[in-house]
């Protein structure tokens, strides 16, 4: 409501421009290129619960571990290194629990400068012959067949610079457990 001068109330339509007294109450816009969407209907209502499933049986649970004693469990080993150190620096690192055996699948790396970048790749707690005073390409894919690998062991992949240059390296391990 708008008192003008007269001292008369006066209503005003809301969303229309009006002057009083020669003043515009709402201010003059542009249409808008803009479609008016209608909202949607609010639900009113919850959705229906689903009631949880059982827990799995004793036999159901014994039948997984076998499958998985056979298979053995799913392994993978990320990791990124970004650094500028002449020393080198575990990049990945899977160690097979003592009493099963792990069974490596595939080491896969990548560096953002090959020319500086140099790998030390240890299977089984045992160092493998990866010239350490030559440049590899990347990205570099490693597949292990029927590597399997005794339990209390370790496979670990180490990574430096050769002169302090800014290195990023990433890793990736995979394999088995069982």
């Amino acid at each position: 409501m708008v008192m003008e001068g007269t001292g008369t109330l006066q209503q005003l339509v809301p969303l229309e421009e009006q002057i009083v007294a020669g003043e515009p109450q709402i201010s003059s816009r542009p249409s808008s290129p803009l479609i008016t969407v209608a909202q949607p209907e609010k639900r009113m209502v919850p959705l229906p619960t689903t009631p949880r499933p059982a827990l799995p049986t004793a036999e159901q649970i014994a039948q997984q571990q076998a499958v998985q004693a056979i298979y053995g469990g799913p392994v993978l080993e990320i990791n990124r290194y970004v650094g500028i150190d002449l020393d080198y620096r575990e990049l990945l690192r899977w160690d097979i629990p003592i009493g099963f055996t792990g069974d490596l699948h595939e080491i896969s790396l990548k560096s953002n400068n090959d020319a500086k970048t140099r790998y030390r790749i240890f299977i089984g707690n045992q160092k493998q012959n990866v010239p350490e005073d030559r440049q590899t390409s990347t990205p570099l894919t490693l597949p292990w067949d029927r590597g399997i690998i005794l339990g209390g062991t370790s496979c670990w992949v180490e990574v430096r610079s050769t002169d302090g240059t800014a290195i990023t390296v990433d890793g990736t391990m995979t394999g088995t457990v069982r």
